[in-house]
């Protein structure tokens, strides 16, 4: 009985604390052995790809959430350029490279995407060349991106869609009252 009613309980919160707004995403990476820099430095390419297509697909579902209920933005992501160069160790290091942080060297990400509506009509769409030329000048970043291998790149993309999408996200939340 106890189990039912701590069941009983979560389901309740869940519904009660689900935002009334649920967009979602599907993203599609396209010809990733062709991408200017997606290569990491220990050399588990395989796997560190995999890694970074999950975290970003992720990400581009936790800022479609936003959307209204029933829209769906589809994502078909063509180049990434993370941000860095990959620099020679020397031995120095247990890999071979080290990825090496300097302003020219700025995240850069090029997709095409719709957004559709929930009987597939389609509201935007468009190609996407994102790249951040003052990623650098936030003065926390460093902290945050030892932590989080992609913060630049989800910082660019945040910023691409409160831009892009601000219309839409808007229509999604709950009005004020006076």
């Amino acid at each position: 009985m106890r189990t039912l009613s701590m069941t009983a309980l979560a389901l309740v919160s869940a519904m009660l604390f689900t935002p009334a707004h649920a967009g979602e995403a599907k993203v599609n990476f396209e010809k990733v052995d062709d991408y200017t820099d997606f290569e990491p430095a220990n050399g588990l390419e395989e796997r560190y790809q995999k890694r970074l297509m999950e975290e970003l697909t992720g990400y581009f579902n936790e800022l479609s959430a936003d959307l209204p209920d029933g829209q769906t933005l589809a994502v078909t992501v063509t180049d990434i350029d993370l941000t860095g160069r990959l620099e020679p160790t020397f031995g120095e290091s247990t890999s071979n490279f080290i990825r090496v942080v300097r302003s020219i060297d700025f995240p850069t990400m090029d997709f095409n995407y719709s957004l559709t509506d929930s009987n597939g009509s389609v509201i935007k769409q468009e190609d996407v060349e994102l790249k951040d030329m003052s990623f650098d000048f936030d003065t926390m970043a460093t902290k945050r991106s030892r932590s989080d291998d992609l913060y630049y790149e989800k910082k660019m993309l945040k910023d691409w869609f409160r831009k892009t999408f601000s219309e839409q996200v808007a229509s999604s939340q709950p009005a004020e009252s006076a």
